[in-house]
Formats: structure tokens, sequence, C-alpha cells
């Protein structure tokens, strides 16, 4: 029997046996997700059990007949499930005292040098008002997290053109995965190109896939080329708000 008979089945009768053998045959998506969350003071059986349940949530929840991809709907409530409990969970870890006081110090001092420099400043920039290094600065960040002082999604720095960016906390410590990745991309993708409209698709396949000039595009289109400026933004803020949800 395929994954789309068992989903059909199980929409259809309920069968838990069903429910347990495609639960069984995603079990590697547990494997993928979960690889970038270890190594942040969290057991790995804990931690599958809680991608493991969200995996059961999701199939209970998934309705075959919308057309959507299985791994598309589920990947976003297992990753929610796996954020949600580090979130919700404090940790009772020993950290050096000195760790835990350059901690305590970095949001009054980013307010304040951010006040002073009008922009989030970078870490080299926050290592030297702290007057801290900038592996201090950064194992202090990454400390701060046994006692709940910053989420996995806090943004803190912004890039060197001085515009603020989406830098999460867990990138500087992740364990990078390449099966996570293209997973975690592709449902990224589905989800943008379901919101855009025919304009912006046909843009998007132009730009991004068949490398065309802005003018090439405006030509071709007959707009200005300003104008696929701006839909070309639109569509990079798209993008970006589905990464960063």
């Amino acid at each position: 029997m395929t994954n789309a008979e068992l989903f059909k089945g199980y929409a259809k009768t309920r069968d838990v046996s069903l429910r347990n053998k495609i639960v069984e045959q995603y079990l590697y998506m547990v494997d993928i997700l979960i690889r970038k969350y270890l190594n942040k003071g969290v057991e790995y059986d804990d931690l599958y059990q809680v991608a493991a349940m969200a995996l059961v949530s999701s199939v209970d929840r998934f309705d075959p007949s919308r057309g959507f991809e299985f791994t598309s709907f589920a990947t976003p409530t297992i990753l929610g499930e796996i954020k949600k409990y580090f979130r919700d969970k404090e940790w009772s870890l020993k950290v050096p005292r000195r760790l835990k006081e350059i901690s305590a110090k970095i949001p009054s001092a980013k307010e304040e040098l951010s006040l002073k420099i009008q922009r989030a400043p970078k870490v080299p920039e926050l290592a030297r008002f702290m007057r801290c290094s900038e592996e201090e600065l950064l194992e202090a960040m990454e400390s701060s997290k046994a006692y709940g002082a910053y989420s996995l999604n806090q943004t803190i720095f912004d890039n060197e053109d001085g515009n603020e960016t989406d830098a999460h906390i867990e990138k500087f410590t992740a364990v990078e995965d390449k099966g996570y990745d293209k997973l975690e991309y592709e449902e990224i993708i589905r989800n943008v190109i379901f919101t855009l409209s025919d304009t912006e698709k046909r843009v998007f396949r132009r730009r991004f896939i068949e490398n065309k000039t802005q003018t090439e595009i405006a030509k071709e289109i007959k707009v200005s080329q300003m104008t696929i400026s701006r839909t070309e933004k639109n569509i990079k803020t798209k993008f970006m708000k589905e990464l960063y949800r």
C-alpha cells in the first residue's frame, strides 16, 4: 500500500494501525529536523520524543484531499513544537560566572550602543563596547539559553551594510545538515510560490531561474524597469517573511 493510499485509508477509517504505518514511513523527518537542535542542552531522546509526537499530530490533522505534500504540511508543525519545547524549558546548567555577567549586560549594552550608532550593533562592535572578546560574547549568548534569557529565534545583529538582518542566535551553534536544509527550503519555496500573483510568478521565473535582467523582463512584459524592481523586492520580502516566520 502506497503512502497516498495509507493517508486516504486513515482519513476514512481513523484506524490507528494505519496511522502507525504512516508515522513509521515518515520518522526519517524527525531524524533530519532535530539534528539542527542537538547539543543545546537537551537529551537526544527527549528531543526525538517531542518531534515524534508532533509528527503523529501532523498525521492526524493532514487532509490528503487538499493536494499538499505531507512533508510540506508536517515540517512547520514539527519545527514549531521543537522551538516551543526550547522556549518553555529552563535548564539548570552550570555556567561560568564571567559568562553570566556578560549575558546579563547584553540587553542594556545592545540598547545603549544601538542608540549611539543609530543601528543594531555587529558582534565585534558590541564586544568592544562591553570590553570582552567576540568569543566570550557568543559563548555568553549561547550559555544564556540555559536559563531562558534569549529565544532561539532572537534577532541580534545587522549586516555590514548597516541593514538589519534576521541573524538568529541558533545560527552560531547549529549543527548543519543538508537534508534538513533541503526539506525546509522546499517547504518555504512552495508556501511562497502559492501566494504569488501571476505577474510575480512570471518575474520570479525570468529573474531567478532564467537569470534575465530587470530591463529584459520589463521589455517583455511591457512595463517600466522600476515596476520590475518593485515586484522583485516584493517577492524577496515574501521569501524573507516565510523564512523567518
